[in-house]
């Protein structure tokens, strides 16, 4: 059976529905990723924002129009949130919540809905299928912040761990080169099991595949993490979740640290790993948010110097403490995100800037045009136009600021 698993949402979405090929292509179905005409569409939904269920929506009907005669089969974090907005629509014949959604292959003729309760404790059902140069190894699922703008802990549950025995087998055995440990929030790693990040990295010690870790909160970036990352083959890029670069919007986010505390964590990051790319994300136009308050946020993210952020006007989100607050006017959130938009672009320049002339491991990953794309260690795009393959680390000079990353030339 010709079967297509379409994803929508972070990392964390994409492992799991490898993990759904993987357990498909064990029944010798015929699994492709991507919406092209198949016999049974799976969809894996995302409910981050009210767009991304309106896009989830939207990839229903893309299949329908592949294949009228086609089954559809809707799981993830859309449908756990409010399974009757696909009930009623025509050849989706079942729905599942993220709940053992691992497991929708077991489903492929049944009809009906199956939101079950969310689980207290991480189950592991099938190693994901990596079909890229990087493995996603999904270590944590759920969070326990309910930051006051998030519905992503109402529809993952808790916070639960995967045991370090079994993040290590699956790394070991990922194929890959490099591995990205995920999930929905890693800084919660083991709070739930008696193990701790800093005990995994451990574990990890000794492997030839490099390291790379998804989020963190500024709150784990301890002297006892930082030591057990220098210690293994890690990439130093430190996505640290910051939000705002005020205190009074971060306390309305419910957001459990100070720009003080913050700062002192990446200071404490680039004392160990001085070369360390420090990202970030930005939400701008935040319920409130004054004019002095994000000029707070522009001056912080400059004194912190980041080499990339990800900017996002707020967006409403039912189900959410701030859902009943007083919005910003879209306007102003537009501005805002193009203002901090420019200076995120500026920074980026600068950290590229920094990296002229170095050496760097680079890990190709593509090819666009007859010109290489890879990233080095601590996350710069590096585009090379000599010969190499995908998956294959080269090591070259970053030569000059070149599209969003610099150019690369091979060591005569």
């Amino acid at each position: 059976m010709d079967i297509s698993v379409f994803t929508l949402g972070c990392k964390t979405n994409l492992y799991e529905s490898q993990q759904i090929i993987a357990e498909l292509q064990k029944d010798g179905h015929n699994v492709f990723c991507g919406l092209q005409k198949a016999d049974v569409f799976i969809v894996n939904t995302c409910a981050i924002t009210k767009e991304a269920e309106k896009k989830s929506r939207q990839a229903i009907a893309r299949a329908r129009k592949l294949n009228p005669q086609c089954r559809i089969l809707v799981v993830g974090c859309a449908s756990q949130k409010n399974a009757s907005q696909f009930a009623n629509i025509d050849n989706v014949t079942f729905i599942k919540g993220v709940a053992d959604k691992e497991n929708i292959a077991k489903h492929l003729n049944d009809c009906g809905c199956d939101v079950e309760s969310l689980p207290s404790v991480y189950t592991h059902f099938t190693d994901a299928i990596q079909e890229r140069t990087r493995a996603f190894v999904k270590i944590q699922d759920g969070c326990n912040n309910f930051c006051s703008y998030c519905i992503v802990p109402y529809l993952r549950g808790r916070s639960r761990s995967k045991r370090i025995a079994d993040v290590v087998r699956e790394v070991a055995s990922c194929g890959s080169l490099e591995a990205v440990l995920i999930g929905i929030d890693i800084s919660q790693y083991g709070k739930d099991t008696g193990e701790s990040l800093p005990q995994l990295f451990d574990a990890l010690r000794g492997m030839d595949i490099r390291i790379r870790l998804g989020s963190l909160e500024a709150s784990v970036v301890t002297d006892d993490t930082l030591q057990a990352l220098s210690n293994i083959n890690f990439c130093p890029h430190f996505h640290l979740s910051l939000q705002s670069g005020c205190d009074s919007v971060l306390k309305r986010m419910n957001r459990k640290y100070t720009t003080a505390e913050y700062s002192d964590a990446v200071s404490r990051v680039r004392k160990v790993f001085p070369d360390a790319a420090i990202t970030t994300d930005v939400i701008v136009g935040f319920c409130g948010e004054t004019d002095e308050e994000f000029e707070k946020t522009c001056n912080f993210v400059q004194q912190i110097g980041f080499a990339d952020i990800h900017v996002f006007p707020y967006s409403p989100r039912e189900g959410t403490v701030a859902y009943k607050w007083a919005d910003v006017d879209a306007t102003v959130k537009k501005q805002r995100a193009e203002q901090l938009t420019a200076i995120k672009y500026q920074l980026k320049h600068a950290f590229c800037t920094k990296m002229k002339d170095s050496v760097c491991d680079v890990l190709m990953e593509q090819r666009n045009n007859g010109i290489w794309e890879g990233y080095t260690p601590n996350y710069v795009r590096v585009y090379y136009s000599g010969e190499c393959k995908a998956g294959e680390v080269v090591k070259l000079k970053l030569t000059e600021l070149y599209a969003d990353g610099m150019k690369g030339e091979k060591l005569l």
